[in-house]
């Protein structure tokens, strides 16, 4: 009896120091930090595949147990043949290790892997194909052209993806919203390395725009059709769509816009042909002779608020401190009119302008624009006093803006050379092209802008002088390295003018400051009267090359060479400045604080440059 209570009793005691062996493993696993993972016998892009593929890789935000390391290991080789299956490799041969931390303040583990990715499967047969009646389309045929699946190449699954997307996009575009793959499918054997390929597409029956009904009570309804890019009867794309509520959206007429096309209400139109005419003349698409699937549009909109006010204010060292205020009139008319009016402050010009625009031709982008504006400016160390009217036609290019306009404008300034005010009045014709091409305006990290201005005025037309002005801006933005920027800057500007004493200072070239030559002050760089004041000239020649590095995130730091001359004969004198700056690419543009020094100043060693803007 005793021996047998002993024996149970050294059972229990084993039991317990079992269960206490377990709670121990329970409470203090083993951890691990980090599994360093080593791949070898293969390269780019398969590497990167495979090593995305991998569990045993993946990122954690918890340590990982030795435990979870070896299961997530263990799924490796059929990760690894999965990964490379894509690239035409079905055998490969992987061999794999996982070695424990062997140090006890070690929490890394390290996993090997050598991978022989085996015979490539090649494909034997392509059954590549589209039936229906987009099969000529050219767009569908294209993508035929175009695809890389071929028979005796490496399967590559990414070609066939490819071929796919480009079959499906090019007839969804053309309107064939019905298109399917009949047959879609990679076919391998692994057993000898072939694959077989099928992929053919029905594209079904076309579809084209039906009337579009425009729900809105601020515009004529034929005014506001003309806002439409697209007709009735044109092949359907959801694209045009999308173009057609970006259009709505930027004329600043609505606020909330909602489109719907409904191919679920597609209605068959009544044959536009008579027999007799097809017979001789047959339809390309011969559905026509049948009556076309016509997709309703119906746009609703809200309208805007009748009037939008402004408020802006900022500095800059050419200016000081400034302030603007402005309102606009949405709603004048059910065609379009819009009237708006802006009166802006600063240290060195205030002015007010007012605008009355009439949509015209491609009302979406164009305007015929009235104007008045009244201007006290500074220019150099010249003040003027200027009011005037004008007549603009805006309209829009696909890199750009074309501007051509007559302004009518009296002029009242002192040139400080004794003879007191004078006064110049000047009807002159004019003419400017704009292009702007970018990856981003705000934050460019590629970009181009050039502007080009010419316009003149006669005496013969009422003018106090004859003169032609023409004058060019070009700036460039380049990528040089993932951080780093190169920023170009050119201006350059000529007149030719019968007496230069009569043409007023807002005809005449200034330079220096914050956008030009940097190290100068506003518009110090310019020829001079027997005062030595700044009186404006005849030419104009600026250069700028800066390159900017970002440093964290949006911030970076930036150095310059700027150059720049004005004067009354081609022969310039170019004034330069270095130096380096701060930048920050704000939400409304480019902040930049420059210290600069000017190499052709000896009575300034250096000066603060401060503005905010676009690059472009």
């Amino acid at each position: 009896m005793i021996q047998h209570y002993r024996k149970y009793l050294q059972g229990r005691r084993g039991r317990h120091i079992l269960v206490i062996a377990i709670a121990g493993l329970l409470i203090h696993p083993a951890i691990a930090d980090t599994v360093n993972i080593r791949i070898d016998g293969i390269d780019d892009p398969l590497l990167t595949n495979v090593r995305k593929s991998l569990s045993v890789a993946g990122e954690h935000d918890e340590p990982w147990s030795g435990g979870q390391i070896r299961r997530l290991y263990r799924l490796s080789p059929d990760e690894i043949k999965n990964a490379l299956a894509p690239f035409g490799y079905y055998n490969p041969v992987v061999t794999t290790n996982l070695d424990a931390p062997n140090k006890e303040d070690d929490k890394t583990w390290q996993a090997t892997f050598k991978i022989d990715h085996g015979p490539v499967t090649k494909v034997t047969t392509v059954n590549l194909a589209v039936n229906g009646p987009g099969d000529e389309y050219p767009d569908i045929k294209e993508a035929l052209r175009d695809t890389q699946l071929a028979e005796g190449k490496r399967l590559v699954h990414a070609d066939y993806t490819a071929t796919k997307t480009a079959l499906y996009n090019a007839a969804y575009n053309a309107g064939y919203l019905d298109a399917r793959f009949s047959q879609s499918a990679i076919r391998v054997n692994p057993a000898d390395n072939t694959a077989q390929i099928d992929l053919v597409m029905d594209t079904g029956e076309r579809y084209y725009f039906g009337a579009v009904t425009l729900d809105q009570d601020v515009l004529n309804d034929n005014f506001a059709q003309r806002f439409v890019p697209f007709a009735a009867g044109e092949p359907f794309n959801a694209e045009r769509l999308v173009d057609l509520q970006l259009i709505l959206g930027d004329t600043d007429y609505f606020n909330e816009i909602e489109i719907q096309a409904d191919r679920g209400k597609a209605e068959r139109e009544g044959p536009i042909e008579d027999w007799l005419f097809d017979i001789l003349y047959p339809p390309e698409d011969p559905l026509i002779s049948v009556g076309r699937l016509q997709i309703p549009v119906t746009v609703s909109a809200q309208p805007s608020k009748p009037q939008s006010y402004t408020l802006s204010g900022g500095y800059g060292t050419d200016t000081g401190p400034r302030v603007g205020v402005g309102v606009k009139f949405r709603h004048l008319n059910k065609r379009g009119h819009q009237f708006s009016t802006d009166l802006r402050l600063s240290a060195v010009k205030q002015s007010l302008q007012s605008s009355y625009d009439i949509p015209i031709s491609n009302v979406a982008q164009d305007k015929l624009s009235f104007t008045a504006k009244v201007t006290n400016e500074d220019f150099g160390d010249i003040s003027s006093f200027l009011y005037g009217v004008g007549a603009v036609r805006d309209t829009g290019w696909s890199l750009g803006r074309k501007r051509a306009y007559i302004n009518l404008e009296r002029e009242t300034y002192d040139l400080n050379d004794g003879a007191g005010d004078r006064t110049s009045t000047l009807l002159y014709p004019g003419y400017t092209i704009t292009l702007q091409k970018a990856d981003n305006l705000l934050d460019t990290r590629k970009g181009v802008s050039a502007s080009l201005d010419v316009h003149g005025a006669s005496e013969t037309l009422g003018s106090s002088t004859d003169f032609v002005q023409a004058k060019f801006t070009g700036r460039a933005v380049l990528p040089m390295t993932s951080r780093s920027r190169l920023l170009l800057r050119t201006e350059l500007g000529a007149t030719e003018v019968n007496d230069f004493e009569n043409l007023p200072p807002s005809q005449r070239f200034f330079t220096g400051g914050d956008r030009t030559v940097r190290g100068y002050s506003y518009q110090s760089i310019s020829p001079t009267n027997g005062k030595k004041e700044d009186i404006g000239g005849q030419y104009l020649a600026v250069g700028s090359i800066e390159t900017d590095y970002r440093v964290y995130k949006k911030f970076g730091v930036a150095a310059f060479f700027d150059a720049g001359d004005v004067a009354n004969t081609t022969s310039f004198d170019f004034k330069r400045g270095v130096g380096i700056g701060f930048r920050y690419a704000s939400p409304v543009g480019m902040i930049r604080l420059d210290l600069a020094h000017p190499l052709d100043d000896p009575d300034s060693n250096f000066r603060i440059h401060f503005s905010l803007g676009p690059d472009l």
